[in-house]
């Protein structure tokens, strides 16, 4: 049997996802030379992979006697593909998945050609129902460090937090394949969408957000073609909007790239300046804000002036208006980043909040008397949210929490902070304070 193209590329995928590479661009890398019907039944293998190894790895176990820590991890990775394809992959025969991972097997070596064959006979012959898994009431740890897919020390931190139903509630929505998102730059949700009906594009306003969720499979390049818009989710969207800066305010955006709530601030008429340390991630922000000034539909200039500059270091003496997106765990995009959850530990969590203190502290010195701070992340973690923010507080007594008035009182919480979380509002979650410096 010859080994098709798409499960090398699947492979090549999760080798570059474990030497750290970030998971969406190892797959746009390696799919580049596909079709568009491979390139899709290779983004379905790798990402569901990475959402479902919890489960994966769980019905392995039992089929490897000297242990599936013992195994190379680029055999565990040929395992997986082939008992992620005998799941979930409807329409692919079990004895066509198998023969494919031992062929897929020879890359490693001959050697793993029998063992490969031998536990995914086995594992693949078992039920990889959800009553095979550690049972969520006498075990809500195992179950959803299995089931839910999970890392334990993840699973424990959330329950610790919330009750069990919550916790299932919030690993269920992670494991959901996002839909699409567009932030609607310069149009009202409701107009946007009655306007791509005209165009037989169906849509679905986000309430409370600017932005709306595409219905119509294959309909993004044309939906962004007729509104001015871009992909973003609703939790990263509302923070633009919880700024509530006068139009006439310039902001500093500080760690801005790739881009997304730049370009939503300039959307509103905001002159921005987006300052980021990394050179290509700049140059993705530019490649995005260029395409969004050539679209047709676009009507409003974009007035931001990007500079690469580090913000331990910043590049300008003050500013009235500054947005600090900091670098974060980012546990609250484990649906859109399934990678994330098995990269991340509490070790990278500690080291995270000691540099997003830095960052934050570094800022003080460049908010005037008057001036507006915003604080965000895209995680879920008090020690990078609230703590943060409390911490910050009472060092500096010369700000204060000011929420602004652009968004729905329904993603706030009871000090008016953006706080929103996967398993109430269905997208991203994200955190964000406004403060004001007083003194």
């Amino acid at each position: 049997m010859v080994l098709t193209q798409s499960r090398k590329v699947v492979w090549n995928i999760l080798s570059a996802v474990r030497r750290g590479r970030r998971l969406d661009r190892s797959f746009e890398e390696e799919t580049t030379v596909l079709v568009q019907k491979d390139k899709a039944w290779c983004r379905e293998m790798a990402y569901g992979i990475q959402r479902f190894r919890g489960r994966i790895d769980y019905l392995l176990h039992p089929n490897i006697r000297r242990g599936f820590d013992s195994v190379d991890p680029a055999v565990k990775d040929v395992l997986r593909i082939g008992l992620y394809e005998t799941l979930y992959m409807h329409g692919v025969p079990q004895y066509a998945a198998v023969s494919q991972a031992v062929e897929l097997a020879k890359k490693v070596g001959k050697s793993a050609t029998g063992f490969v064959n031998a536990v995914l006979r086995s594992a693949a012959n078992k039920d990889g129902g959800q009553e095979n898994f550690p049972d969520k009431r006498a075990d809500p740890v195992a179950y959803l460090s299995t089931w839910g897919s999970h890392p334990t020390w993840l699973v424990k931190r959330w329950l610790s937090r919330w009750s069990v139903e919550e916790v299932c509630h919030l690993v269920d929505a992670n494991n959901q394949v996002p839909p699409i998102f567009l932030n609607c730059l310069q149009s009202d949700p409701d107009e946007a969408v009655a306007r791509l009906k005209r165009f037989g594009i169906t849509a679905e306003e986000v309430e409370g957000t600017s932005c709306i969720m595409l219905k119509t499979s294959g309909s993004l390049g044309k939906a962004m073609t007729v509104i001015p818009s871009m992909v973003q989710d609703p939790a990263a969207a509302l923070v633009p909007a919880y700024m509530d800066i006068g139009v006439a305010d310039r902001i500093v955006d500080f760690c801005a790239a790739p881009g997304g709530k730049t370009m939503a601030l300039a959307a509103k008429g905001h002159f921005v300046l987006a300052v980021d340390r990394s050179f290509n991630r700049l140059e993705l922000l530019g490649d995005n804000l260029q395409r969004l000034k050539e679209s047709e539909s676009a009507n409003v200039s974009f007035e931001v002036h990007i500079v690469q500059g580090d913000v331990y270091q910043p590049v300008i003496a003050e500013s009235g208006a500054i947005l600090v997106d900091v670098p974060c765990t980012g546990t609250g995009t484990l649906r859109r980043n399934p990678d994330i959850r098995w990269k991340i530990t509490e070790e990278n969590l500690n080291e995270m909040v000691c540099r997003q203190t830095k960052i934050l502290d570094s800022m003080v010195k460049l908010v005037p008397i008057g001036g507006i701070l915003v604080y965000s992340t895209c995680s879920l973690e008090l020690e990078e949210n609230n703590h943060q923010i409390e911490r910050f507080l009472r060092t500096y007594s010369c700000f204060q929490l000011e929420p602004g008035k652009g968004v729905d009182s329904r993603y706030l919480d009871s000090k008016g902070q953006l706080s929103v979380v996967p398993q109430i509002f269905g997208f991203d979650g994200s955190f964000a304070a406004r403060m004001r410096r007083i003194s």
